[in-house]
Formats: C-alpha cells, sequence, structure tokens
C-alpha cells in the first residue's frame, strides 16, 4: 500500500492563508533585515552575545543580573511611552521559518544534548524523505518560545504597567507585567501555551524573563524544547524593526544557551487595510490533519465532493 503524501508546511500555510482572506504584505528590501547577508561586524557582536548568555547558570540568573545593572528598571509614564504601534510581521530566513534567523544549513545554530541530538537528527533525515510532521497541523498551540517565530501579522501594545503581543496566527496573545510583580508561586506553577512573562524598561529596552512553558517544537527540523524551557529577551525598536534578541535556556534539551535575535518589520499600511484577524483553525473541516504511522502528515478524510442531504 502506497504511503500518505506528507503535507509539506509551505502547502498548510498558504491554505491557511487563502481560508483567512489575507492581504499581501509588503516590506521594501530596504526594510528588510534579512536582504543582506551575515557582515563580520554582526558575526563578531553575536559571538559576545552568545558567550554573554553562558555566563549565567539559568535564564532567571540572566534576568536578575539585568535588572541589578538597570537599577530596577524604570516605570514608564503614560506621556512617554515608546511607539511601537503600526502592523508587524517577521521575515524568513536563508531557511524560512529558523528559529535563528541566521541558519544556513540543514541544521540549527542550537547545541542540543545527545538525546534531542538524537530527536533533531531523526526530524532532519524524515524531512529529507518527505517525512514530516507538526501538532500545528491538528491545531494544537505553538506555545513559547515557538511563538516568537510565527508567521503572519503582530500588533504591539504598551502601557505603563504591561506590554501586550499580539500574534495573528492560533490567536497568541502574550501579556509581559512590567509593574513590579514576581512569577507566581512556584506551588502554583504549570506549564501555559505562552508562559507567564515580567519584565522592566531599562531606557528604550524592554527585557522580559518567561518560565512556565509547555514543551514543543521551535519548527519543523529545528529541534524540541522541554517544559524546563526559559527565555530572556531584549526587545528595542531600530528604525521601523522591531528587534529581539533572545537567549533560551533549557537544560533537558540544550547543552548551553541557544541565542538568536528575532525580527518583526513594520509594514506599509498607509491606507488602513491591514486587519489582525481572529484565527479560527478549525474552520474548515478539510483542514484536519492527522500523523501517519511513519512521522508524515495527511489530511483526514479530505474530500472535494459535496456530501448528500442526509
Amino acid at each position: 500500500m502506497k504511503s500518505p503524501t506528507p503535507v509539506p508546511l509551505a502547502a498548510i500555510v498558504a491554505a491557511v492563508s487563502l481560508a483567512m482572506g489575507a492581504m499581501p504584505m509588503q516590506a521594501s528590501a530596504a526594510q528588510n533585515p534579512n536582504a543582506t547577508a551575515m557582515t563580520p561586524e554582526w558575526a563578531a557582536q553575536k559571538a559576545k552575545l552568545i558567550e554573554q548568555g553562558k555566563k549565567y547558570p539559568s535564564a532567571w540568573a540572566f534576568y536578575q543580573d539585568l535588572k541589578k545593572q538597570a537599577g530596577g528598571g524604570q516605570r514608564l509614564s503614560w506621556n512617554k511611552l515608546p511607539d511601537w504601534s503600526g502592523v508587524y510581521s517577521r521575515p524568513m530566513g536563508a531557511k524560512g521559518l529558523s528559529f535563528d534567523l541566521d541558519q544556513t544549513g540543514d541544521y540549527p545554530t542550537a547545541k542540543y544534548t545527545p538525546e534531542y541530538q538524537a530527536r533533531l537528527v531523526k526530524t532532519v533525515t524524515d524531512l529529507k524523505n518527505g517525512i514530516e510532521y507538526d501538532p500545528l497541523s491538528q491545531c494544537n498551540s505553538p506555545t513559547f518560545p515557538r511563538w516568537l517565530t510565527l508567521p503572519f501579522l503582530r500588533e504591539h501594545v504598551v502601557t505603563p504597567d504591561q506590554t501586550t503581543m499580539v500574534a495573528e496566527a492560533f490567536n497568541m496573545v502574550r501579556r509581559i507585567y512590567t509593574d513590579g510583580r514576581d512569577h507566581i508561586p512556584e506551588g502554583d506553577r504549570y506549564p501555559l501555551e505562552v508562559g507567564d512573562s515580567i519584565g522592566f524598561w531599562d531606557g528604550d529596552r524592554l527585557i522580559i524573563h518567561t518560565n512556565q512553558n509547555m514543551a514543543h517544537m521551535y519548527e519543523r527540523a529545528q529541534g524540541d524544547y522541554s517544559d524546563e524551557v526559559e527565555a530572556v529577551e531584549i526587545w528595542t525598536k531600530v528604525g521601523d524593526t522591531l528587534q529581539a534578541d533572545v537567549w533560551v535556556y533549557d537544560p533537558p534539551a540544550l547543552a548551553e544557551p541557544w541565542f538568536a535575535r528575532q525580527r518583526y518589520v513594520k509594514l506599509d499600511d498607509d491606507n488602513k487595510r491591514l486587519r489582525v484577524r481572529h484565527w479560527s483553525c478549525k474552520g474548515n473541516p478539510n483542514n484536519d490533519v492527522v500523523e501517519t504511522s511513519d512521522g508524515g502528515s495527511q489530511f483526514k478524510e479530505f474530500t472535494f465532493e459535496k456530501k448528500s442531504a442526509q
């Protein structure tokens, strides 16, 4: 019996885009941070940022030190908020939806533990053989830190006590509390779809710590993370681009912290046509995808035939 034809990610993304009536998202080459290849200057800076994360035993220790350096941070006032208005989208890297936009080869730039490296090798090999599966195909939550790589539209709402980050894909909303609160008590914690995020402002930089996350994958053939994953993020606006330097800590999965710079380009919207829509992943029953016995993907009971009346 012939094995089912796997459903490629591009086909699913295209189908969802059409179903949503997505509008073209245009960003000029000058706006696109990926239009230029990695420079020696960025390579040197990135090496220093990688080493910075390796100085700390955990994401929490790193965050606490950043907060100490910032004197505890500053509270924003309503009459002096950073302008993060507009609609943004994450551009593709050389390898598509890679967690690290600088990735050029088949494997991500992370250094995994032996167990998770073996998992990664299998998924990369399977992908080359036309076998791929993604929990998103069954409308499961992307979770964090995969939230950082989601395509389509985004918007950011900054207030003195909270910054709300909205990703159109899967209606994923993060709330970063900047009112001085701590994470909830350890005994009350459990894995959440976007984790629990607290932060502070250091000038025009928003510094975030996120914990209480669910196990998932960074992207297809990018490796997995465990439910112990935590991250430190430093967000700032550079021109029309929101830039987030991210250090991911995950002792079961990562042999050392994984650093990657995320970029979100502000889209031209002079005619005010762009909208962040409600994402209905189950809006079309023909979009149901199941995992096959060999680890691939297949549409469930897909048909173009009109069902007869009962």
